[in-house]
C-alpha cells in the first residue's frame, strides 16, 4: 500500500490504488468524483470558448465544470483529470467571489509544461498519470517505434487525445524523437524524449525547406516519414545529423502534428 505521495504523480498512484482501479482509469472518472461527493457538470459554452474547465467550493459543496465546446472527449477527460489533480493536490484557488473560490483553467493550463513548478503543471502532471499510469502505459510501448499509428492506437485506447498521448509516449522513449504542434506553420508546442532535448532546443518554428512546411503549406497528411538533412531544422551545428519528419493535420482548424526522429549516420569501417 502506498503510503506516501510525495509528488503529483504518485498522488495520482495513490488515487488509482486507494479507489481499486486496475484498468483503463478515465472511465472510472465520475466515480472518483462521486466517492469524494464532487458534482460533476457538463455543458457547452460558446462565449467561454479558452475556458476548458473548473473546479468550484462553496461551503462545503464541491464541482467540476467541463466545457464541452469542444467536442473532443479526449481532452475533456484532460481537463476532468486535471480539475481532480487541484483537487487532490489541495492546491489554493486563486479566485474568490461572493463566497465561492474556484479555479478557472485555460486551454493553455492544459499545455503539459516541464521544468515549471505552478499549480497548473503540478495538475498537468498528475492528470497524465491519472489518465496514462506509467504500469499499464509503458509495457505497451515495448518493441514499438514512434509514429502516428501508435499515437493514435494509445490515445482511442486510454481515451486521451493525441497531442497528450505522444507527450506521455515520449516520456518513456529511449530513441530521440520530437513532437511538434502547430498552428499554421507557427509552433504552439514542442515535447522531446530525453535523448532529444538537445536538439529540440534548437526548433524555433516550422522550416520552409522542411517536408512539414509543404504539407502545412498545402494540407496534406503525410502517410511515410521523409528525410531531411539536421541542419533544416536544427542549424549548421547538426549538419551530420540525419532527420526523419511526418506530418498530418486537422487542417480545417488550421493545427498539426510532426513526429521528428533523429539518427547519427551510420559510419562505415574503413
Amino acid at each position: 500500500m502506498m503510503l506516501t505521495a510525495k509528488t503529483p504523480s504518485s498522488k495520482a498512484k495513490w488515487v488509482l490504488e486507494t479507489m481499486g482501479i486496475k484498468g483503463v482509469p478515465a472511465p472510472y472518472f465520475d466515480d472518483i468524483a462521486l466517492q469524494e461527493k464532487i458534482k460533476v457538470k457538463r455543458c457547452s459554452l460558446p462565449s467561454e470558448k479558452d475556458l476548458s474547465g473548473m473546479l468550484i467550493y462553496r461551503g462545503e459543496m464541491k464541482g467540476i465544470l467541463i466545457n464541452t465546446y469542444i467536442e473532443n472527449i479526449g481532452r475533456q477527460n484532460f481537463t476532468f483529470a486535471h480539475e481532480l489533480g487541484h483537487y487532490f493536490l489541495k492546491h489554493k484557488p486563486p479566485y474568490i467571489l461572493d463566497g465561492e473560490s474556484s479555479f478557472r483553467c485555460s486551454n493553455q493550463d492544459m499545455e503539459v509544461v516541464d521544468n515549471y513548478s505552478s499549480i497548473e503543471a503540478e495538475a498537468n502532471q498528475f492528470a497524465v498519470e491519472l489518465l496514462m499510469p506509467e504500469l499499464l502505459f509503458k509495457p505497451l510501448l515495448a518493441g514499438t517505434v514512434f509514429d502516428f499509428t501508435l499515437m493514435s492506437s494509445l490515445a482511442n485506447q486510454f481515451y486521451v487525445s493525441k497531442h497528450a498521448c505522444g507527450n506521455r509516449i515520449l516520456d518513456f522513449m529511449k530513441e530521440p524523437y520530437i513532437l511538434i504542434c502547430s498552428n499554421g506553420t507557427s509552433i504552439t508546442a514542442i515535447k522531446c524524449s530525453n535523448a532529444a532535448k538537445r536538439f529540440g532546443k534548437a526548433v524555433k518554428n516550422i522550416p520552409t525547406e522542411s517536408h512539414a512546411y509543404r504539407a502545412i503549406r498545402y494540407q496534406q497528411n503525410q502517410k511515410q516519414f521523409y528525410l531531411s538533412p539536421g541542419s533544416v531544422w536544427f542549424g549548421q551545428l547538426f549538419s551530420n545529423i540525419i532527420v526523419y519528419e511526418c506530418t498530418r493535420g486537422n487542417y480545417e482548424h488550421d493545427v498539426s502534428m510532426t513526429i521528428l526522429k533523429v539518427e547519427y549516420p551510420t559510419i562505415l569501417p574503413v
